[in-house]
């Protein structure tokens, strides 16, 4: 009896120690997969299930297939990840009672770095494989080329309204002051639709006057000033709305213009909300200026692109 029971504790102390081997392969795997996932899952193809309306399936999907992957490193170098572990916990024990780094320290940073990647990371709707003519295309553009001085001195103006006390580079310079235009403009929008049935689009030195009107009045307002002063914009319309871009540039550019926009420039309204942004077919980053938001980069509406108008 005594030895069936000591058999019996044993296997429960095995089965104990299998369960606990589990658990540390898959946190371990879903801390080291999470970070990879936030890299790669924008440059995912959209999948669409013909379910209901339909279900995007694809970041299940590639967080599924990277977590899967992890799993299987992990489990096949256990011993080197074990070994990782202790040695890892080791110095951050001492360190803590040292005082200078505790874990507190390491779950900040590493929630830092998530959020970082998250926010950096192009997350917008994907265009149509073939974007369909814009619309009133030439007009618009004529509309355009017809600014006057007047939008050009309100231009310099809202210009350096706002972030003049901000320290960023001569290439930068552009950049930050067309998120202060942004911001002028913004703020004192308000929105006005186009007469029933009827479509009309303001000249910018009207719209400026007014500070009203429909998304492609603001649209054309923005991009207006932006060009006066250096900057290069263009115009995007969806299924149901137009609104604005603004050139931002490379990889690196981009993750200095989210550095600045969450840091420095638009911290009380961007808060912990994603940035988002989209990618053209030469790896160039724009980022959206749209009315509806109160920070550049805000939330897209959900909406397909359908056409791009370089300005």
């Amino acid at each position: 009896m005594e030895e069936e029971k000591d058999r019996g504790g044993g296997k429960l102390v095995e089965a104990g120690d299998r369960m606990a081997h589990v658990v540390i392969v898959y946190l371990v795997a879903v801390l080291l997969a999470l970070p990879l996932y936030l890299i790669i899952y924008p440059f995912v193809p959209e999948l669409v299930l013909p379910i209901g309306e339909g279900i995007r399936a694809e970041h299940f999907i590639t967080f599924t297939c990277v977590l899967i992957a992890f799993i299987v490193l992990v489990r096949r170098f256990r011993t080197a990840v074990y070994l990782v572990l202790m040695v890892g916990l080791v110095i951050i024990t001492f360190t803590s009672l040292a005082g200078r780094y505790s874990f507190a320290d390491l779950y900040r940073d590493y929630a830092e770095l998530l959020g970082s990647l998250r926010n950096t990371s192009p997350s917008a709707p994907l265009a149509a494989r073939k974007l369909a003519p814009f619309n009133d295309a030439d007009k618009l553009k004529t509309i355009l080329n017809g600014t006057d001085a007047t939008v050009r001195r309100e231009a310099v103006r809202m210009a350096t309204a706002n972030f003049t006390d901000v320290k960023v580079g001569s290439d930068e310079f552009t950049m930050v002051q067309a998120f202060s235009i942004f911001k002028e403009i913004n703020s004192r929008w308000r929105y006005v639709s186009d007469v029933k049935g009827g479509e009309y689009f303001a000249p910018p030195a009207e719209s400026l006057e007014l500070m009203a009107g429909d998304c492609d009045d603001h649209a054309l307002l923005m991009a207006a000033c932006i060009r006066s002063i250096g900057g290069q914009v263009r115009l995007v319309r969806t299924e149901g709305h137009v609104y604005p871009e603004l050139l931002i540039g490379t990889e690196a550019q981009l993750e200095r213009a989210g550095y600045l926009i969450r840091k420095q420039l638009f911290t009380k309204e961007v808060g912990d909300a994603p940035l988002y942004h989209h990618t053209d077919a030469d790896g160039r980053h724009w980022i959206n200026l749209d009315y509806t938001r109160n920070y550049p980069g805000g939330e897209l509406m959900n909406e397909r692109i359908i056409g791009i108008l370089d300005v």
